[in-house]
């Protein structure tokens, strides 16, 4: 089997040839090391992300490849000097100078001194204090700001799912990040604003949500022309450590229902990645009609084991595996190989089953410790009878 059919069949619930391996590796974290060069440089260069996809097959020969990342362009026009240890950027058309956090992987503007200038440093998100509490004070909320999220969403799936990646890898399976109902809102609004506004508001946050997912059609058609074969929708936060299980029944599930079904609308598969504690909402995601769920290994102190998922979502739901991404960090030999056989044993020995990371493989991680756990998977897990 090609990886494309290898991925493919393992969604249908059924079993391939060998298992799948599909982890995460979102952005320049650890992507770096696979390109060759200093972190920054992969940052904020102009590496795309078909360099980023090319530069972790050479090495990894993933069966999946999907675009998490791409240099930013900002070092252009700019010069880089190392010292002590240290990184700093400058631009001589402005004589403006960044140092470029090696802890933080971020550039911090200096000012006149050398010193950092907070008050330059530009944060994502914006912190309100309130919140929109009808469908007309949402549809004044973008109105102000000008916002267009359909012609956004078109725009970044231009960027995120380029149209070359079909040919240059005809023969693995090709997925791209689709977006997410719930955590836009709380980007947009602030982390405690939005909850609030959930908790108060419950339909003009649902309306926000869908006027976010505005462009998720267009999207999902781009990546459908373009030779993909998935998207992926990674939420962020809404989970049990955050919301109640009837908060998440009555008001969440339905939009992330709506992404399932404009993925398969447009004729392609999806791939169901809520992050957090996501065990009391198994019953409720395993009837939404995704092709794979993906949970996190552990989140808050809670472990999410694997097999307790599947118990779950039952036999024919394909799961992604939650594979440590500390235990790939750490490169202990023998606890991979324990871990891959628990995942065998607990959750994909009858196939419908994707070994991935519950979490993007870490920053400080060693690629001979992926080598060694891509080994160790391709000879542990061994289906008994033939694929299908």
């Amino acid at each position: 089997m090609t990886p494309r059919e290898r991925m493919i069949v393992a969604l249908e619930g059924c079993r391939p040839d060998r298992v799948p391996v599909a982890p995460y590796i979102w952005g320049s974290e650890y992507t770096w090391k696979l390109l060759g060069v200093p972190i920054w440089q992969a940052q904020h260069g102009a590496f795309s992300a078909l360099d980023y996809c090319a530069g972790i097959q050479r090495r990894h020969d993933f069966d999946w490849v999907i675009p998490l990342g791409w240099g930013d362009g900002f070092l252009e026009g700019k010069q880089v000097v190392e010292d002590g240890g240290r990184v700093f950027i400058s631009e001589p058309a402005t004589g403006r100078r960044w140092e470029y956090l090696l802890d933080g992987h971020r550039p911090v503007e200096l000012g006149a001194n050398g010193e950092p200038a907070p008050e330059r440093v530009i944060m994502p998100g914006v912190i309100e204090t309130e919140a929109p509490g009808t469908i007309a004070e949402v549809d004044a909320w973008f109105d102000r700001r000008g916002l267009d999220p359909a012609a956004q969403g078109l725009d970044a799936a231009a960027e995120r799912a380029p149209a070359a990646l079909r040919a240059l890898f005809p023969d693995h399976f090709l997925a791209a990040e689709v977006g997410a109902p719930f955590h836009p809102v709380c980007f947009a609004l602030g982390f405690e604003t939005a909850l609030v506004m959930l908790h108060e508001a419950p339909a003009a946050f649902c309306y926000m949500s869908e006027r976010f997912m505005t462009g998720l059609p267009a999207t999902c058609r781009h990546l459908a022309a373009n030779g993909f074969d998935a998207g992926m929708s990674c939420d962020s936060w809404a989970s049990a450590d955050i919301i109640s299980p009837d908060t998440y029944r009555n008001w969440i599930a339905p939009l992330h229902e709506r992404v399932s079904d404009e993925l398969h609308r447009a004729g392609l598969r999806g791939i169901f990645y809520n992050t957090g504690n996501v065990l009391p909402f198994l019953p409720v995601m395993k009837d939404m009609g995704w092709d794979a769920i993906s949970v996190e290994e552990r989140i808050k102190g809670v472990e999410i084991p694997i097999g307790d998922v599947r118990e779950a979502v039952g036999p024919r739901q394909c799961l992604f595996g939650n594979f440590d991404a500390y235990l790939l960090l750490r490169g202990d030999r023998q606890a991979i190989e324990s871990e891959v056989q628990r995942h065998f044993d607990t959750a994909g020995r009858h196939g419908a089953f994707v070994m991935g990371t519950g979490s993007p493989i870490c920053d400080g991680t060693e690629p001979d410790a992926v080598d060694f756990w891509l080994d160790t998977v391709h000879r542990m897990f061994r289906y008994d009878g033939p694929a299908g």
